[in-house]
């Protein structure tokens, strides 16, 4: 019965946040074809007559009444049809396909690192709290990780790419680039995400570093912390097998609110950054009001966000078997 009202929750989920997906669009100012048509407020020059706008307004259903698209629309999502974008003039899927694979490797390796970066050293904090460690760490991480991502980024453009240039400032790899070697195209786009990457570690890696810090405080005072010690244990196999596993609950169910900033900070990054993500597209998509693509793009990012947060309930069920007996 709990796997089902999940399953159905879940469900109802998806359905408002896709019904918003398609509602929020049409309420921006402006049309599609603002950009085609020489709209004074885009500054584009005039290509398409009200005749031909009329027929493409017809050919890509937004003539309809609004329920009619909205019908149209759901119906689509349903077949795994996400339409056809009208600025790039090619299916939606095929475009966000393109960009869906750097912004997984974006937001997967950064993921990945702030997590484990931030678990470790929000234990190491904890255990050594009062002393000159726990000072350090906890002063250095929140000073960094005051600043915004899109600030941080153009600091490591300025710096890194500009300054120094050590690291490229735009683009996932090297515009045409012939490359020898698998491993020298891999070296290349891992120099490409570095700043990037680094962006939104450091961002991020603040809120879970307070998250396990406290939550390792919490449970530093229990019982079976000090029967561990009275066994004589070594501190760190303590740390590790019985302080920091049990520690890891509340921030498993922090899993999918991280996710949904992590997202968002995406967006700010790959923009700064030109990075050929979803993010980067989602901003174009939303300048040229390119309703399929915009619906395409946030169902995307809808979709991440609650696997997030079926990762997050998974990894509670792990952690604490308790919670498969409820």
């Amino acid at each position: 019965m709990h796997k089902i009202t999940k399953i159905a929750t879940y469900g109802i989920i998806i359905f408002v946040i896709l019904s918003f997906n398609f509602f929020l669009p049409r309420i921006m100012p402006g049309d599609p074809f603002a950009f085609l048509t020489g709209d004074p407020s885009t500054d584009m020059p005039v290509v398409l007559d009200a005749g031909i706008k009329a027929k493409l307004l017809s050919y890509y259903g937004l003539d309809k009444p609004l329920s009619m698209q909205y019908y149209d629309y759901i119906a689509n999502i349903l077949h795994g049809d996400l339409g056809w974008s009208i600025y790039y003039n090619a299916p939606v899927w095929d475009v966000l396909r393109g960009s869906l694979k750097w912004t997984l490797l974006l937001v997967g390796t950064s993921t990945v690192i702030y997590m484990a970066s931030g678990i470790m050293l929000g234990a190491v904090s904890a255990w050594k709290k009062g002393k000159r460690v726990d000072a350090g760490l906890l002063t250095f991480i929140l000073s960094l990780s005051s600043f915004p991502s899109f600030f941080l980024g153009l600091l490591f453009i300025i710096l890194f790419g500009v300054d120094l240039g050590l690291f490229p400032i735009s683009g996932a790899r090297t515009p045409f680039m012939d490359y020898s070697t698998s491993f020298e195209e891999i070296i290349d786009i891992l120099h490409h995400l570095l700043l990037p990457a680094a962006t939104l570690v450091i961002a991020h890696i603040g809120g879970i570093y307070l998250l396990t810090r406290n939550s390792m405080l919490n449970v530093l005072g229990e019982d079976y912390i000090l029967t561990a010690r009275a066994k004589g244990l070594r501190e760190g196999y303590i740390m590790r097998r019985h302080a920091l596993k049990n520690a890891l609950l509340p921030i498993s169910t922090m899993i999918a609110l991280i996710a949904g900033f992590m997202i968002t900070g995406t967006i700010l990054v790959e923009t700064v950054f030109a990075y050929p993500g979803v993010g980067r597209l989602l901003y174009e998509a939303v300048l040229v009001r390119d309703y399929p693509l915009l619906q395409g793009a946030f169902m995307i990012i809808t979709l991440l966000i609650i696997a997030a947060n079926l990762a997050a309930d998974m990894i509670y069920v792990y952690l604490d078997p308790r919670v498969k007996h409820k």
